[in-house]
């Protein structure tokens, strides 16, 4: 009689978990990021209401379109870091982590306002930060910081954003050299809009060559609108200066970029008039990675609001 084998019932093979879209930015990181983008501008629309009421003698105009580059180049700054600020931008003093209260002070009128409360520069040299202050002494400030991180072989650095405007860029220009020279752990920051960018004689003028180089500085234009792009790109030149292999200087393009938009027909088309929205593009981005914005939106919005209104009581009502 022939034996029955039962075969024993199959196994079903477990679903695969979904692969991650593959980026060199992990979604934590990318979300960071995106609240402290959020943060910024809400920051700088608090100060324009007070501005408005004459509470503020900044309304932090120079900050405008800055917040993907403020975070991107201040989130990964380590406690030994030095921050060196460029005038009237205070958006990467506060993701370095300079107090909001501190913040709107050194924007108020008035230092005879700030009553027991420690001064706005107390909490700066706390964090490293460097205000614009005078013009010749601060890159000098700068080197020495530079050359003491180096020094010290901690694998400090040093974040430079350098002035926008060309006759205050002059006093950068040997400590862009010296950084070259001797190989100084910074990471140059300078903003230029691409309308004025023909070559690259100076910070902020677009080269078509990528490997370009500015006093011995290889310089990486990059979107100043692109947060993602920011980030990268910072990033690597801030891995590049702790490991003592030089400076960097980042020039971002604060170019209008057109944003693509849906048609009828499915596809897509630009509008040139349309400015590209540095806080909207990185919704748009975190969208495409499966990350919906507007849930974290809500959560940073009703948070941050309280913490801005506890900042601002020293104004008054």
């Amino acid at each position: 009689m022939a034996s029955i084998i039962k075969s024993k019932p199959e196994r079903k093979a477990k679903p695969a978990p979904p692969k991650e879209t593959f980026s060199l930015v992990s979604n934590e990181k990318l979300l960071a990021i995106y609240a402290a983008m959020v943060k910024c501008r809400m920051i700088q629309q608090r100060a324009a209401m007070l501005f408005q009421h004459g509470k503020l003698a900044s309304d932090l105009h120079a900050s405008a379109g800055r917040e993907a580059t403020s975070a991107a180049i201040a989130i990964d700054l380590l406690p030994g870091d030095t921050l060196s600020l460029s005038g009237g931008d205070w958006l990467p003093a506060f993701v370095r982590g300079m107090t909001l209260e501190s913040l709107f002070r050194a924007l108020a009128p008035s230092q005879a306002e700030l009553d027991n409360v420690a001064a706005p520069s107390a909490s700066m040299e706390l964090k490293n930060i460097f205000s614009a202050g005078d013009k010749v002494q601060r890159p000098a400030s700068i080197r020495d910081r530079a050359l003491a991180a180096q020094a010290e072989k901690q694998n400090s650095i040093v974040a430079a954003i350098l002035p926008s405007d060309e006759q205050a860029l002059k006093p950068w220009h040997n400590i862009l050299a010296a950084a070259a020279s001797q190989k100084l752990p910074i990471v140059f920051v300078h903003y230029a809009d691409a309308a004025e960018q023909s070559g690259a004689s100076r910070p902020g003028r677009k080269s078509k060559n990528p490997d370009a180089f500015f006093h011995g500085v290889p310089a990486i234009t990059v979107d100043a609108l692109d947060a993602v792009a920011v980030y990268r790109v910072a990033y690597e030149a801030i891995v590049r200066a702790r490991q003592g292999r030089g400076a960097t200087l980042l020039e971002c393009s604060t170019h209008p970029v057109s944003i693509p938009r849906s048609t009828n027909e499915g596809e897509t088309s630009s509008n040139p008039l349309q400015l590209c929205d540095p806080v909207s593009t990185m919704e748009t981005y975190l969208k495409s990675k499966g990350i919906e914005p507007a849930h974290h939106n809500q959560q940073i919005v009703a948070a941050f609001n309280l913490e801005l209104d506890l900042a601002t009581r020293f104004l008054g009502s």
